[in-house]
């Protein structure tokens, strides 16, 4: 039996070379500029399109990202562009940062893929490199995606999907209950769904299929300097 695919894998694909920024990160960063936030996270940088815009709006932002073909790309892209490529290759449940290291931090379409438990533990880890005050902008699936309950369930509410430019990859899709308890250690000053149709996805035909997700903006709690 061959070996699932990995995001790693994936990022050989162009259709994983995203560009555009969520708009969401591109709702948050003048906030953030005027509020004096300068070191920002990217978790799951991918192919750098958060690292590239953000730049841009002149922070300083560091990636991480555990594949290591999805840094390559980010590293060629970000040259070509003339901008820094700060990129650190890690796992999202061990983010190699001191605690209280970034003012604020993104993660789009990454914080899906592990069991719960390490999901738990990737979240916890974002909630200790922030500092006090510290924001946060998150994009992660809800169970009305059409994909919860595709493919083989690992977990409730965790699939290895069986179809689309994912297939073998594991998502956790996250009812409203289920995301407020995983952000506990977080005040939650926004969430939103993002609804919409994709045929990036299909089951049949090319007929377009209902994708949903969460757009969370949120703040670490705590005491000390804030914002």
């Amino acid at each position: 039996m061959s070996a699932r695919p990995s995001w790693n894998d994936l990022f050989l694909d162009p259709r994983f070379h995203w560009k555009e920024p969520d708009p969401g990160v591109v709702a948050v960063a003048p906030r953030w500029r005027e509020e004096g936030r300068r070191l920002i996270y990217d978790l799951g940088c991918g192919a750098g399109r958060h690292l590239a815009y953000l730049q841009t709006q002149g922070f300083r932002v560091i990636g991480s990202d555990v594949a290591p073909n999805g840094l390559e790309v980010c590293q060629r892209q970000l040259t070509e562009a003339g901008l820094p490529a700060d990129l650190v290759r890690a796992d999202m449940t061990a983010c190699p940062f001191a605690d209280g290291t970034f003012d604020a931090g993104v993660s789009t379409n990454v914080l899906n893929h592990n069991p719960r438990a390490l999901l738990q533990q990737a979240i916890d880890e974002v909630q200790r490199v922030l500092r006090p005050g510290g924001e946060f902008f998150l994009t992660v699936l809800s169970t009305d995606d059409w994909r919860c309950g595709s493919g083989e369930e690992v977990e409730p509410n965790s699939f290895i999907l069986a179809e689309g430019p994912e297939t073998g990859i594991l998502h956790h899709f996250f009812d409203e209950a289920d995301l407020r308890d995983w952000l506990r250690a977080f005040r939650i000053l926004d969430v939103k769904r993002d609804r919409g149709h994709s045929t990036s996805s299909v089951r049949a035909g090319d007929n377009p299929v209902q994708k949903d997700a969460w757009a969370v903006w949120a703040a670490k709690l705590g005491t000390g300097p804030n914002f």
